[in-house]
């Protein structure tokens, strides 16, 4: 009986360790605090881990904003070419806790101004 119980043990590790270390901590996000950026896009990744939007505001400083893997960008409808170099957009989300270094943003919104095109769009 012992035996079966850590064969179950170990599957079940084994099954969802690859999931569970396909992610990571926020850790590194301050959490209770929201920063918004408004400026022209410099570059817009889809790529995994994390999808990646880089932003130019108008005082020169760029912005990193973390995003989505690829594959969730495709669920919420978003394409390699929803967002261009040049566009201006309104993007906010949490801070890393050495954001005034790093200029890095878990991103948690996207907005378009120019024809409305908002993520998340619920």
């Amino acid at each position: 009986m012992t035996r079966v119980l850590c064969t179950v043990a170990l599957t079940t590790i084994v099954a969802t360790g690859s999931s569970m270390s396909a992610h990571h901590s926020y850790a590194a996000y301050d959490r209770t605090r929201l920063v918004e950026i408004e400026g022209t896009i410099e570059d817009f990744q889809m790529i995994s881990p994390h999808s990646l939007l880089t932003v130019r505001d108008r005082d020169g400083r760029v912005y990193t904003f973390e995003w989505l893997a690829t594959n969730a960008m495709k669920r919420w409808g978003i394409e390699s070419d929803a967002l261009k170099k040049g566009e201006h957009v309104v993007a906010g989300g949490n801070p890393r806790r050495d954001f005034d270094e790093s200029g890095i943003v878990s991103c948690r919104s996207v907005r378009r101004p120019a024809d409305g095109w908002t993520w998340p769009n619920r």
